[in-house]
C-alpha cells in the first residue's frame, strides 16, 4: 500500500536506497552511504509538486518512489524526473509496476505534461520495467562516473498530455 512519505521513514528509506549503491549493483552514482538526516533533508524538499511516497506491505517499508525536479531552468517547469527504490528481498514482485503506476497518476494530477526517467544501463530490471511505461530517448554514454569507473545512463520519457 501507498503512502506519503513521512520523515519517520526516513531510515527505511535511506536504507532501501544504499542497496542500489552495493558493488555490482551500481544502480546510483553516490558511493557513500546515505544518512537519516541527509534523507530528512530531502524529504523537506518533496513536497507538493514533487512528493515522495513510500510502499508498504505489513507495515513495513519495502520500496519508495517519488518524483523530483527535473531542472533547475524554468522552462522545465512543466517536466518531472521519476525514481523508485525497492528493498533487494522484494524485486521482481511487480512492485516496480505499481510503483510506476503511482507516478503517473500523481504527475497527470498535478499537472505535468512529461515524465523522466534515468537510469544506469547496468541496472537492466529497472530499464525493463521503466520501458512498460516509457520510451527510450538517449544513452549518454560514459556520462557517471562511479568507482573511477563511467558507466552509461539510459534517459527514458513519458508524455502525459
Amino acid at each position: 500500500m501507498f503512502r506519503r512519505a513521512t520523515y519517520a521513514d526516513a531510515g527505511d528509506m535511506a536504507k532501501i536506497y544504499n542497496q542500489a549503491m552495493k558493488p555490482g549493483v551500481f544502480a546510483i552514482s553516490q558511493i557513500a552511504p546515505e544518512t537519516h538526516k541527509e534523507r530528512v533533508a530531502w524529504l523537506k524538499e518533496h513536497r507538493d509538486p514533487y512528493p515522495a511516497f513510500v510502499y508498504e506491505i505489513d507495515r513495513t517499508v519495502i520500496g519508495w518512489c517519488s518524483l523530483s525536479k527535473f531542472s533547475l531552468r524554468t522552462e522545465y517547469t512543466d517536466v518531472a524526473e521519476t525514481s523508485r527504490y525497492i528493498d533487494e528481498n522484494h524485486r521482481g514482485r511487480g512492485i516496480g509496476k505499481l510503483m510506476h503506476e503511482k507516478l503517473i497518476e500523481t504527475a497527470t494530477n498535478l499537472g505535468f505534461r512529461i515524465l523522466v526517467s534515468r537510469v544506469g544501463q547496468r541496472n537492466a530490471m529497472s530499464i525493463k520495467s521503466a520501458k512498460k511505461f516509457f520510451q527510450q530517448v538517449v544513452v549518454l554514454h560514459e556520462a557517471v562516473r562511479i568507482h573511477d569507473e563511467w558507466h552509461n545512463d539510459v534517459w527514458l520519457w513519458k508524455k502525459l498530455r
